[in-house]
């Protein structure tokens, strides 16, 4: 308050533009949000991580017969021994990231930045402060899962019944709207869907020439009607629902996009703290959380990703080692680490045998999107 000046005021950006402030908005992350969309039906894939404990999990399924295993005379020699295969289930990836607030540091703000709220399964009581740097963080954690789910994904796509090969299909999408080319565009692709016995509504995620496709159907398919007009309703009448995702570009190629049969592909999971294993222990709390926010493109939150958190309080300065920051000295304040265990499943490629018509299927297709 220097020469009788008033003191200036301080308002929050998140409270101004909270839809576009950087704190709280997520780079959409298009495939972990498919996977999450359909979370509900993965119980069976997740069963044996449940309650802080892991235990291996197998997937047994058999092999449909074939036209050249059908026999046409009567005989009593078998023609095939009906037998399980078996998948296992990977759980072998990790992500995390760590912030520290020194005590001293939340001194220097506003009262309500040492507000008390609760957080998290079960409730676990924190600063303001360290809720909305906890958020802040999360960006970078839901940008590194992508980067890792689409990477894999890229070794795992299905054989194209029609090519014969797993290799990504190039498909024109005409220009021309008077020109309907049935050997291309979203013709193409709905048919080979159908070629490869996929049901349901085909998922496409990808990014480049599809999502400008994507958005195109959708604008003008809103135009039909503008009240109230159900958004997956109106993907499913389309035939096919979409999923932004930019890591795509790189992890699979430029315009590269992957269709998927609902199901085919399941976010595995394995929370750390929790039931007997989320514990507070003074200065070292162990929970589980879920990211209350809402996004511009997923109205209903990202409240399916649970995520682990360990809060560790330093008494004393302390140097840590280790982390994107390296090694360095902190003051008296919390640490909080936010992680995930986690994994993709995809459907076995060996699903159908070698003679069927569709051997090397697993409900996923690759394409490239090109104008024409």
């Amino acid at each position: 308050m220097a020469l009788g000046y008033c003191e200036a005021i301080v308002a929050h950006l998140k409270n101004i533009d909270p839809q576009n402030y950087a704190g709280s908005k997520v780079t959409q992350q298009g495939f972990l949000n498919m996977l999450m969309a359909q979370k509900p039906t993965y119980s069976l894939i997740n069963d044996p991580y449940l309650n802080g404990h892991r235990r291996e999990q197998r997937i047994k399924y058999k092999v449909r017969s074939t036209e050249a295993q059908v026999t046409t005379s009567e005989t009593c020699g078998p023609d095939l021994v009906p037998a399980y295969r078996e998948t296992t289930v990977v759980l072998g990836d990790y992500a995390q990231i760590a912030i520290h607030m020194t005590d001293d540091t939340i001194r220097q703000y506003c009262v309500d930045a040492s507000n008390m709220v609760s957080l998290g399964t079960p409730p676990t009581p924190l600063m303001a402060e360290h809720l909305d740097s906890i958020l802040n963080a999360l960006n970078g954690l839901y940008a590194k899962m992508e980067t890792v789910l689409t990477t894999k994904m890229a070794l795992n796509f299905g054989k194209n019944a029609r090519t014969g090969s797993t290799a990504t299909t190039n498909v024109n999408f005409n220009l021309n709207g008077a020109t309907q080319n049935f050997q291309e565009g979203l013709t193409r692709i709905l048919a080979d869907a159908e070629i490869n016995e996929i049901c349901g509504t085909p998922i496409f995620v990808g990014a480049g020439n599809i999502h400008s496709f994507a958005v195109n159907k959708m604008a003008n398919a809103y135009g039909l009607n503008q009240y109230g007009l159900d958004q997956a309703a109106l993907a499913d009448a389309m035939g096919f629902q979409f999923y932004l995702s930019q890591k795509t570009q790189s992890t699979w190629g430029s315009n590269q996009f992957g269709v998927f049969a609902p199901g085919s592909v399941q976010l595995v999971e394995n929370q750390k703290y929790v039931n007997s294993y989320a514990q507070d222990l003074g200065t070292v709390k162990m929970f589980t959380m879920v990211d209350p926010r809402v996004q511009c493109w997923t109205p209903n939150g990202l409240q399916n990703v649970t995520w682990d958190v360990k809060m560790i309080y330093n008494a004393c300065a302390e140097t840590k080692s280790g982390g994107y920051l390296s090694s360095a000295t902190y003051g008296q304040g919390w640490e909080f680490i936010i992680s995930k265990n986690y994994g993709l499943y995809v459907d076995p490629n060996d699903m159908y045998d070698g003679a069927d018509v569709i051997n090397g299927q697993n409900g996923t297709l690759r394409y490239t999107a090109q104008n024409a």
